[in-house]
């Protein structure tokens, strides 16, 4: 296996970990106690912040990687976006639709995937689908930064005059979402990690403890905010979440470089991830239509097993069945 490939391997095992924690998360587990004993609740919030920062990253990473493969093609690169995620994503709307009542101009923003600018204060926030859109946001935005800039060092000020700039329009206005400030670093450090190779390396060779010292430090830290009750917007708050989100994506990077990284349950759930974020929610909906989850144990259990096993199942098909359609289309 060359070193390319494996890094691809442990950054979609990273992908396959996000969305199983996902499903877990959003089928409330860490809602349940240990023994009665022991409420799991307080995890819940570490969990989030670590799967979505690592989808984030993730996806500033790989953006990356795919505008230097058309790089004399910028207008291949926009289509080839457009098509992996409008398609999908309207036909997950879809079945939003049928699951919640929404206004004419909720519709139309949750249409265009617009809602992270205008939610929470003009539309109301859409469960699931406003990690979509916020991608959706730093794809254009970065875009146009990664299109048109070349030096690592202007580009990071370019993103901190913008990041200011939107902080002000928020402060002013009420647009954008505070989760736009949270994630915004995190996916740019996506971006770095993957054009700055001698760095990456450096860091994903550090001694196994030193990375699992400071990840249990950014769990500290995390607490810390957590209980001072911070706003998103908080610059100690995005400083805090960002420090734990990276600290515990490379350690997880660092352990998915070791055979654990070559299990294949990773490829599947990797596959199956943006259809399972987007299905996942009316797959769930459908199934206690039909079959009553006290059969198996309750809402909770009957979501987080056997209607996310049939989630991934039918997603991990839906992508493999979507990539090929866009490659006889010659969309891919």
């Amino acid at each position: 296996m060359t070193e390319s490939k494996s890094r691809i391997v442990e950054f979609e095992a990273l992908r396959g970990l996000s969305i199983f924690l996902l499903l877990l998360l959003h089928a409330h587990v860490f809602g349940l106690s240990v023994f009665g004993l022991f409420a799991l609740n307080p995890v819940s919030a570490f969990v989030g912040a670590f799967l979505l920062g690592a989808f984030f990253f993730l996806g500033g990473y790989f953006f990356d990687m795919s505008i230097q493969r058309y790089s004399q093609g910028i207008l291949k690169f926009i289509r080839s976006r457009l098509v992996r995620i409008f398609p999908p994503y309207w036909f997950s709307f879809i079945f939003f639709t049928m699951m919640f009542t929404l206004k004419k101009f909720d519709t139309l923003v949750y249409f265009l995937n617009l809602q992270v600018i205008f939610s929470p204060t003009f539309v109301k926030p859409l469960l699931t689908l406003w990690y979509i859109s916020l991608l959706f946001v730093f794809y254009i935005v970065f875009g146009i930064l990664l299109w048109k800039i070349r030096s690592n060092l202007v580009l990071l000020l370019v993103s901190a005059v913008i990041f200011v700039i939107v902080y002000i329009v928020h402060l002013f206005s009420g647009l954008f979402d505070q989760r736009f400030f949270v994630y915004f670093f995190v996916f740019l450090a996506g971006v770095y990690f993957f054009r700055l190779e001698d760095l990456r390396e450096r860091l994903l060779q550090l001694p196994f403890v030193y990375k699992a010292l400071l990840a249990a430090l950014a769990v500290w830290v995390f607490w810390l905010v957590q209980v001072a009750e911070l706003e998103w917007r908080n610059g100690l708050y995005i400083l805090a979440d960002n420090f734990y989100i990276l600290t515990w994506v490379l350690l997880w990077l660092a352990i998915f470089r070791t055979k654990l990284g070559n299990w294949k349950v990773w490829t599947f759930l990797s596959v199956a991830s943006y259809f399972a974020y987007l299905l996942h929610r009316p797959i769930w909906y459908g199934l206690a239509l039909v079959v009553d989850p006290a059969l198996f144990g309750g809402e909770v259990a009957f979501n987080a097993v056997p209607a996310s096993i049939v989630v991934l199942i039918v997603s991990y098909y839906l992508q493999i069945g979507y990539d090929r359609l866009l490659a006889v289309l010659h969309l891919k």
